[in-house]
């Protein structure tokens, strides 16, 4: 006769899931709070610095191309603002790289935790991605903030969670595969700066994808996402249909992956930290 399990073990479940929930908020607090503990600015660096960027970037492309014959309207000539169009593109880039870079070296950098401690040390991975994207949520409350003093239309910032939690599935499927290999090989990490470096280029973050390049940008990820954030804050065009199914098979994909790599390597990883 089957064990299919009591009433207890369910209850012992719930108990356990509340607790890991009740860690997870706790380690993510804790990491926001302490993020710019003792600098003099504190949280303002997490306006400054995308900020700095964006005013970087703005001038290149619309005061030095320009000026040295490149091209005018480095935004696609679509009449929306290059400096509009870049925030939307920009801000949600650093968050999603942040919470890549951070969560590779998670597992690694909280070895004690790992070794000493019993709970789900996958949660350790979840915790910079999710402060990640709490600090790019600054930056998009000020564009909206901005958008709507200068009396642009919001109805499409229903879309904003989707995009966000479409982001935080994928930075954390990847970050978990990501933090798995990294215990096993150190390079890694070397390594992903580099690809993150190549994927910014060839994602359209500067740039509009050019025309006839459709095809090619739809096999990137990031491209649907960013189409989504611009849509949900600029009231762009939505991605096309098959690019969203393909974002979000992408995200659950990598989450699923990225938990079953972590939770099939867990038992070796307190031996290797």
């Amino acid at each position: 006769m089957s064990n299919l399990g009591g009433p207890g073990e369910g209850v012992k479940g719930v108990r356990a899931g509340r607790q890991t929930a009740y860690l997870l908020s706790e380690l993510v607090r804790r990491d926001f709070t302490a993020r710019f503990a003792g600098s003099a600015l504190g949280i303002t660096w997490a306006i400054l610095q995308p900020l700095s960027l964006v005013i970087l970037y703005w001038f290149v492309f619309t005061i030095i191309f320009p000026a040295s014959g490149g091209s005018p309207r480095p935004g696609g000539g679509t009449g929306e603002p290059y400096v509009l169009f870049l925030i939307a593109g920009l801000v949600p880039w650093l968050g999603f790289n942040e919470g890549i870079i951070r969560g590779t070296t998670s597992i690694i950098e909280n070895s004690a935790m790992v070794r000493r401690l019993t709970f789900r040390s996958e949660v350790l991975v979840a915790v910079p991605n999710i402060s990640a994207v709490l600090f790019e949520m600054v930056g998009l409350i000020l564009l909206i903030v901005y958008l709507g003093l200068q009396g642009r239309s919001l109805w499409s910032l229903w879309l904003l969670p989707f995009a966000l939690l479409l982001q935080l599935l994928l930075q954390v499927g990847l970050s978990l595969a990501l933090a798995t290999i990294q215990v096993f090989f150190r390079d890694v990490l070397q390594i992903l700066g580099f690809a993150m470096s190549i994927l910014f280029y060839l994602s359209p973050i500067l740039y509009r994808v050019p025309p006839g390049w459709e095809n090619a940008f739809a096999w990137n990820p990031m491209t649907p996402l960013l189409g989504l954030f611009r849509s949900a804050l600029l009231s762009a065009p939505l991605p096309p249909p098959a690019s969203i199914v393909f974002l979000m098979v992408v995200a659950l994909g990598s989450l699923t992956a990225g938990l079953a790599l972590f939770r099939r390597a867990q038992p070796s990883l307190t031996d290797l930290i």
